[in-house]
Order: structure tokens, then C-alpha cells, then sequence
């Protein structure tokens, strides 16, 4: 799980206590972590339990929830809480200027654009030497100027939707690196096949990263080359914001495809011990292959054949391989863990990659522009390491791969073996598996199709 770091300063009469939460805690929660950091003296005052160290508290949480807390203070007393906002300040008592980094602009440039002299400039720059590096600021990226009483007091570069480095210089010089907390969201997304998949699911706010995402679940239960109107999913997944903003998609939670008049299902069982999609026998739905060497779906340009026409020998001889038609320098990834057996220029095959999986299967990747770094012959590889980009060299008349299966060292056609599964999920976790499924069959039996939703993957 993503850890959220929610910064609190509480107000009190003669300094301020900073408390560093790293939790995923709900508000309650933290009203009664606050609670426990002090107790009250006779004389009314706060005391205290540890002053500048770490507590570790037993929340109960699994360990990569539990709270970190750092405190500082020599103080007394604690007069209230303020909220503060994603960056740790104080919404009550500041206020920010937000821009964007222009072209050529420097973070010399836009301190002193706000005010910020020459020295205090280089005092900030001199701090941020082993924590960041100042020349990585790129035009188009964000950052935000802090106010308090129309004095600045502090820059936060944002370096991506996740990460930024916050500058202060107020009561005293620091730089520190920070990561915005990420919040999920569980969303739907239902669908009756119609027309194309990319086209209707974007004209009705699905994103492409949904599109893929759900083609891997069902890659080896699905045609998706084959789709048929009438044909019909529904999945429930997590929609990830960050300070307000959507940045990606998370977990697919269930799933749902009917193809051909049969319904497919996949669950997301997470344990610390297993964590994987299954059917709801608890059978993997992961193959022991990859059912193509690419991140997304490449179009087929010809398929495995024992007689083909060869484009440009002019005769028919076998094809024992499926090309897939994909820019030049797509990356190929390794449809499985295995060792390299192969890597160099072999004549009409241009630059190949071979590898030994297991001693029944093995696969060859031909027509390469390019090895990836790491691929050697002896290397070890697992499932999904880029080993090369898609090229046009040997015998081709395109960029393309040429993609072979073989099976105990005879080719067969990978688009249509039936591989053995990865394992599935072993009887000790039946009971709450099932609990998983009852869950999720609840969420996907009544969640509404929308008509005119999706055909063919490109």
C-alpha cells in the first residue's frame, strides 16, 4: 500500500510542535495519536512524553502502516491544531502563488522574480546541494511560492504529480525532498461491445491505461483481436488522486468479460503471503507465458503459418512465427523467466534474442533493432524484462517482430496453445478467497451496463 504522509503543526504558546505523520490513518485515529503524545500536570500544563526523538506507537496497523512520529519541542503547552494542506502549511495562516517553470527560467530566476535576494538565493542553493539537483527544473513543471503576511516564506517545485522539494527560508534554511499523498478511489466501468474499444471507452471518460490494463487481466481468456458486438465487461478498480488531481489508475479490484456467450471473472486476492488475480476456483489467471512480448496489444501483420507467401523471397515456405507490426524502438519484453541463450546478428534473422524458459519451452524474438542493456547470452531474464526493440534488420521488408514459440524445440503457434497456468491459490487461503469472490460477484452483478461500448482492440 502507498504510505500517506500527512504533515500536522500544532500552535502552542512559545514554539511549534511539528508532528511527522507516515499513515494511512483515518482523522479519528490521529486525534488519539495527538492525545497520546501528552499528558496534562497538575498544574494544567502539557507535558511532554519524549522531545526530540522517535516513538514508535502500536496502532494495531500492519507495519508498513503503522506510524512513524518525529516531535520536536521545548514547550508546554498546545493550544490547538491548524489544517494544513498537501505541502504542510498552514491554510489558515498562508497563502500561494502557483506558476509554471518557463523555458530557460532558473531557480535563481524565479526567486528573484519574487523577491528573494541574491544571497538568500544562494544560501537555499548551497542547502540543496546533496539533497537536489537545481538544473533539473524543466519547463512545464509547477511550482508554488508560500506567503505569510505577504512575505514569502517558502518554494515547492513539483517535479512530478507525486514527488516535489520544498524550500524554506523563514526561521530557518532547509530543503527537504517529499511525496504527496495518494488517495484511491474505487470506480466503475461497465460496457456492451459495439464499436472500437480506445475510441468508445475514450469518448466516455475511459482512459487507455484502463483499456490495457483489462486486455492483460484477460489476456489468455480473451480474443481481444476477436471481440463480437454483443460481447460485454464491467470492472472495479481504483482511480489514484493526488492533491486533488487524478494521476493514473490503480488496482483492478473485479472483472468481468463475456465473450462469446461465456463469462470470464478475475479477483484480486492480496495477502502477504500470495497476491495475484484468479478465477473464482482460485485458479491463476497469470500463465506461465506471456500471451505476446509487448506491454500493449501490437497488430498482427502475419500470423504462424505452415505455407505462407514470403514478401520478399516471392515463394511459399513455412512461417513459424507471428510478426507483430509496431514502430521502430518499441520495447520487446520476455514472455517468462529464463536464460538468454542467444543475443547477436544472425543473417536473415537480423539481431535475435533466444530464450530457454524451462526444458519444455523456449522463445526467439528476430528482427531486433537493438539489444536491451543486461541481455547477454547466459543472462537471466523474468517475465516482463525488456530484452530488445522492435527493428527492421535481416531478411524484413518493415520494423517488426518476428515472435516464435517452441515447444519441446518444435514451433507451434503462440497465439492459440494452451500453456499451463502459474500456480493456483493454495487451499489454506480458500476460506478468505471466498470471501473475496462473494464480495466482488455483489459489485459486478449490479453494476449497469452502458450500451455502445467496445469492440476490437487495435
Amino acid at each position: 500500500m502507498v504510505l500517506f504522509k500527512i504533515f500536522f503543526i500544532l500552535s502552542i504558546m512559545k514554539k511549534n510542535v511539528v508532528v511527522f505523520v507516515k499513515s494511512s490513518i483515518v482523522p479519528g485515529s490521529i486525534l488519539l495519536l495527538i492525545a497520546a503524545l501528552f499528558i496534562v500536570t497538575p498544574g494544567g500544563n502539557a507535558t511532554f512524553l519524549s522531545t526530540k526523538s522517535e516513538l514508535e506507537l502500536d496502532t494495531g496497523l500492519p507495519r508498513s502502516a503503522q506510524t512513524d512520529l518525529l516531535i520536536t519541542s521545548d514547550t508546554e503547552e498546545i493550544l490547538a491544531s491548524e489544517p494544513l494542506d498537501s505541502f504542510g502549511f498552514s491554510s489558515q495562516k498562508t497563502e500561494y502563488e502557483e506558476g509554471t517553470i518557463r523555458r530557460n527560467e532558473s531557480f535563481y530566476l524565479i526567486l528573484r522574480r519574487h523577491g528573494l535576494s541574491a544571497l538568500e538565493i544562494q544560501r537555499l542553493t548551497d542547502s540543496s546541494r546533496g539533497v537536489v539537483n537545481l538544473k533539473r527544473l524543466l519547463p512545464g513543471q509547477k511550482y508554488r511560492i508560500y506567503y505569510e503576511n505577504e512575505k514569502p516564506i517558502s518554494f515547492v517545485w513539483m517535479q512530478s504529480p507525486l514527488q516535489f522539494v520544498r524550500f524554506d527560508w523563514d526561521t530557518e534554511l532547509s530543503v527537504e525532498r517529499g511525496s504527496l499523498p495518494v488517495t484511491p478511489v474505487e470506480s466503475e466501468y461497465a460496457g456492451i461491445i459495439s464499436s472500437s474499444l480506445y475510441e468508445s471507452m475514450s469518448d466516455r471518460n475511459g482512459t487507455p491505461q484502463l483499456v490495457n490494463e483489462l486486455a492483460d487481466l484477460f489476456a489468455w481468456q480473451v480474443n481481444f483481436f476477436g471481440l463480437q458486438k454483443g460481447d460485454h465487461f464491467k470492472v472495479v478498480y481504483e482511480e489514484l488522486f493526488a492533491n486533488g488531481e487524478f494521476i493514473g489508475i490503480g488496482d483492478i479490484q473485479f472483472a468481468e468479460f463475456q465473450h462469446k456467450g461465456e463469462v470470464f471473472r478475475a479477483y484480486l486476492y492480496e495477502h502477504p503471503d500470495r497476491t495475484g488475480y484468479f478465477d473464482e476456483h482460485g485458479n491463476s489467471l497469470q500463465k506461465e507465458l506471456l500471451k505476446a512480448p509487448f506491454k500493449y496489444s501490437q497488430r498482427i501483420s502475419s500470423g504462424f503459418s505452415h505455407s505462407r507467401f514470403h514478401p520478399v523471397l516471392k515463394t511459399r515456405r513455412p512461417h513459424y512465427g507471428t510478426d507483430y507490426a509496431a514502430p521502430k524502438g518499441t520495447p520487446v519484453l520476455a514472455v517468462g523467466d529464463g536464460v538468454v541463450t542467444e543475443a547477436q546478428y544472425r543473417g536473415a534473422n537480423g539481431n535475435i534474442v533466444q530464450i530457454r524458459h524451462n526444458s519444455t519451452y523456449r522463445t526467439a524474438y528476430l528482427h531486433l533493432n537493438g539489444f536491451a542493456k543486461g541481455i547477454y547470452k547466459g543472462a537471466k531474464v523474468t517475465q516482463g524484462t525488456v530484452i530488445g526493440y522492435v527493428g527492421n534488420t535481416g531478411l524484413s521488408t518493415g520494423p517488426h517482430l518476428c515472435y516464435r514459440l517452441y515447444k519441446n524445440d518444435q514451433p507451434v503457434n503462440s497465439r492459440n496453445i494452451d500453456l499451463p497456468a502459474s500456480d493456483s491459490l493454495e487451499e489454506v487461503f480458500h476460506e478468505d478467497f471466498s470471501r473475496v469472490v462473494e464480495r466482488g460477484n455483489l459489485r459486478l452483478q449490479y453494476l449497469p451496463l452502458q450500451q455502445e461500448l467496445a469492440s476490437n482492440l487495435p
